[in-house]
């Protein structure tokens, strides 16, 4: 047998076969190749004997480190679209926004121009302590330049994160200061949310934006429902759009919130699974008041048990388009590297018997996804969505009205993916993040005559963008090589509108912001009426 140390990619080979295959396989090299009967145990000794061959005798030398990430990825997706691999540094910047924390500096931040602009200080975390401002500039980080260089986020994210508190230098560019000024910042916790946004869009109309299922999301959502409730809340709009799942224990808390006791939520089977029930129990905080729940395409996973469990049980109408149709469980497997394995080991079923999965061909997870971006792409030129409705994919809700399967949660009401044909100029601003950028530098240049505000609720009050100010920004558009084409009417409105959001979110929490872009927000203005028709 070869006496030198076995590379990784064999190693890593050898620990992924014996995950999937139950234990772990020694790889062994003869002169001849020979495989004991086991059809599994073969398998495995014949993945290790090339490998070994590879190393031994190929033409070229190999980095096997590179290419074994890949290897097990490719191997893992064979079985099915969402069993998967997760390399070491992905699984910690996963389970970093699953958890809900990560440690780091506390900043939001864009880069603008090839420079970090802070947005906000993370309020009462370490960059706001130390003194660090909105609309700063980062221009160096321990003693190294980085204004001008070509960094995008992950870059960033990597420099300013770092071990709880571990110390970074930072070189900050100020406004109307002509020298950096030096800041030595403490790293800390830093929470993420998962509840992007909570308020009242009227005197009994409540609304949540929930951006994910995390660690804290019921605790969140419970924090969100006690506000609004008490500031006489009598109907909900619960958006979970964009949202791509996570946890399922936090889906089931967060339906457990609307639906009474007893009531089936989900439950999951599979083949070395036994069916496993989950029930609401008594106490939800939101189970009498009227609810919509807004769904799109690139609701996944946990979002699409939440608004199943809500149609099946009627008790919600759900509004929107077809859900993305993800209803395979994964059960997760660390490896002593730090990386992990998910296992696809059941299926999410709605409480009426429906498979959320949508169909899709083993060893072919190229086509699972082209099959969304066709679909995606149909919708994004105006088409409503189809699918089929053969009797067999029939079901019946509580009251017994009939939902239909084959993927996905289909709404109650479907939604166009656009309401009217925005023009060029306005496509363009927003596509190329003018009018942010405008919007941004402005607020920088001219903090002075915002000190005038008390703050944010005076600021949503008593400002409003006038003439000069929107000129001024399509000068700044045509300049930067937007067409001229100067919008009008409800265009100019909407555009306006933008603009105070944008100011808002550069001065103030983004809560200011997502108060007036709700404004603009087509779906959710479309299914707000809709209340009108839930008994």
């Amino acid at each position: 047998m070869n006496n030198r140390a076995r590379t990784p990619l064999i190693i890593a080979i050898s620990l992924i076969i014996g995950i999937v295959l139950g234990y772990y396989i020694i790889p062994s090299k003869e002169s001849k190749a020979t495989f004991v009967s086991s059809s599994k145990t073969a398998l495995a000794q014949k993945f290790a004997y090339i490998m070994d061959l590879i190393e031994d005798d190929y033409v070229d030398e190999i980095d096997f480190d590179s290419i074994s990430d890949n290897f097990i990825l490719s191997f893992l997706q064979q079985l099915d679209p969402h069993s998967t691999y997760l390399t070491t540094s992905q699984f910690k910047t996963e389970q970093e926004s699953l958890d809900g924390g990560f440690e780091g500096i506390g900043v939001q931040y864009r880069i603008i121009d090839d420079t970090i602009a802070v947005i906000q200080p993370v309020k009462g975390g370490p960059s706001q302590k130390a003194g660090i401002m909105a609309g700063d500039r980062i221009v160096t980080i321990n003693d190294t330049l980085w204004a001008g260089k070509k960094i995008d986020n992950n870059d960033v994210m990597q420099l300013l994160k770092g071990k709880k508190g571990s110390k970074v230098k930072l070189g900050i560019k100020r406004q109307g200061i002509g020298k950096l000024i030096a800041f030595e910042v403490r790293r800390d916790i830093i929470p993420t949310y998962s509840v992007d946004y909570f308020g009242m869009i009227d005197s009994k109309t409540g609304y949540i934006r929930l951006s994910q299922f995390s660690q804290t999301t019921s605790e969140e959502v419970n924090r969100a429902l006690n506000d609004l409730l008490r500031r006489g809340m009598k109907q909900l709009v619960f958006d979970l759009r964009g949202n791509g799942g996570g946890y399922l224990e936090q889906a089931y808390k967060v339906a457990d919130e609307f639906l009474p006791a007893g009531d089936l939520i989900v439950y999951t089977q599979g083949r070395k699974r036994d069916r496993n029930d989950f029930f609401a129990t008594r106490g939800g905080m939101f189970e009498k008041g009227k609810l919509i729940i807004l769904i799109d395409e690139l609701s996944a996973s946990a979002s699409e048990i939440v608004s199943g469990a809500m149609q099946d049980n009627d008790r919600a109408m759900i509004i929107g388009r077809r859900t993305f149709g993800k209803g395979l469980v994964q059960e997760q497997k660390l490896l002593p590297d730090g990386s992990a394995v998910r296992i696809t080991v059941s299926r999410y079923h709605t409480p009426s018997g429906r498979s959320i999965q949508r169909p899709y061909i083993s060893g072919n997870p190229d086509q699972y996804f082209e099959d969304f971006i066709n679909r995606y792409a149909t919708m994004s030129k105006g088409d409503k969505d189809t699918i089929a409705h053969p009797d067999s994919l029939k079901f019946k809700t509580k009251k017994g009205r009939f939902v239909y399967g084959g993927g996905g949660i289909e709404p109650d009401i479907e939604l166009p993916y656009y309401n009217y044909k925005k023009s060029e100029f306005y496509t363009q601003v927003l596509r190329k993040g003018l009018l942010y950028k405008y919007c941004f530098d402005y607020v920088d240049k001219h903090r002075n005559i915002f000190k005038k505000y008390s703050d944010g609720d005076d600021y949503m009050q008593n400002f409003n963008v006038e003439q000069g100010l929107y000129e001024s920004m399509i000068e700044y558009a045509i300049k930067n090589g937007v067409k001229e084409e100067i919008p009008k009417g409800k265009e100019k409105a909407e555009i306006m509108l933008l603009m105070k959001a944008y100011i808002a979110q550069s001065l103030y929490e983004d809560k200011y912001y997502y108060s007036i872009f709700l404004k603009l927000d087509d779906d959710l203005q479309k299914a707000i009426p809709y209340f009108g028709y839930i008994n």
